[in-house]
């Protein structure tokens, strides 16, 4: 193996700086997230708490239990309550879960971050080694070899980071065919169910096959999210058009409080519908993505090019 040269070492330099830069630009929207998800997941247990006192008012000698057995439906009254309760268990505990993530993504940031070192120092250090070579040689222009190194690992750079991107878009495209697949076939059965008196066997499994498709879409958001902060660093609008919206933000509890087959029949259509304009988004955001990569290739090209011109000069 070859030594390291003055001119590897400062394009070496000039690529941990950019990517300490990068990470650290996604490691602040890891740690926005984080904090979203800590009040989502505090609102979540609030709820659970309010429905935790809803079934204690009538699980004890209370107003509420004594007008519900005035009026004959105290069972029913309790049954629904103590659903609404493990319901928001349920939700609470998908909070937990997603804010788990989001602050393994920010950890896994940060020690990438700490790892790196003292970039700055050490890119001080290379680039004064290479002017030294640059300049002893009695190169007319070192300034310009310079600062084409350098530029050559601010690319390098950039381009882990397209890459990255890509995979994490990725794997986000398959988990998201994946919970489409999973609605289809939820959705099959509810039609069943809906229209041709399905009966006991069909309403089991319409409701195994929501409870897939409802966690095959969790998946779906925690690649989102992972993308997001991939992307957080890259700035262009084709990629801050993408965002994990409301509706794709609730498909963990999407299926929570069904009341009625229409209305199982009426979140599927809308799930299908959200999960088909995603999908439309991720495909521009991979041809986005396609494009930069080309970009970069190309600049990479023409400063190689011109930096043997200027070395054979």
């Amino acid at each position: 193996m070859r030594a390291q040269t003055p001119s590897d070492a400062l394009r070496d330099a000039a690529a941990a700086r950019t990517r300490r830069d990068q990470l650290t630009v996604q490691a602040a929207a890891a740690g926005e997230l984080v904090a979203r998800r800590e009040r989502e997941a505090a609102d979540l247990q609030q709820r659970v708490q309010g429905e935790a006192t809803d079934v204690a008012k009538l699980e004890r000698l209370s107003p509420a239990q004594l007008w519900a057995s005035l009026r004959g439906d105290l069972d029913d009254r309790l049954a629904v309550e103590r659903a609404e309760h493990l319901a928001a268990q349920q939700a609470a505990a998908g909070g937990q879960e997603r804010l788990a993530a989001a602050q393994h993504d920010l950890d896994r940031l940060t020690a990438a971050i700490v790892d790196l070192g003292d970039v700055d120092a050490a890119f001080a250090a290379a680039l004064a080694a290479r002017a030294e070579q640059v300049r002893g040689g009695g190169s007319a222009a070192s300034e310009e070899l310079i600062a084409i190194d350098t530029q050559l690992g601010a690319l390098a750079g950039e381009g882990i980071e397209i890459s990255e991107a890509q995979l994490a878009l990725a794997v986000t495209q398959q988990a998201l065919g994946l919970a489409q697949q999973a609605l289809d076939s939820a959705g099959g059965w509810s039609t069943y169910d809906t229209f041709f008196g399905g009966g006991m066997i069909a309403d089991l499994m319409k409701h195994d096959r929501i409870s897939r498709s409802a966690q095959a879409f969790a998946a779906v958001n925690r690649s989102l999210e992972h993308l997001a902060t991939e992307l957080a660093d890259l700035g262009a609008a084709p990629v801050e058009a993408v965002q994990i919206s409301d509706s794709l933000a609730v498909f963990d509890v999407l299926f929570d409080n069904i009341f009625s087959d229409w209305m199982v029949r009426e979140r599927i259509a809308n799930a299908a519908h959200e999960a088909n304009l995603l999908g439309e988004r991720l495909a521009l955001l991979d041809a986005d993505l396609v494009g930069r990569h080309d970009g970069l290739i190309e600049r990479r090209g023409w400063l190689i090019e011109r930096r043997e011109e200027l070395l054979l000069a």
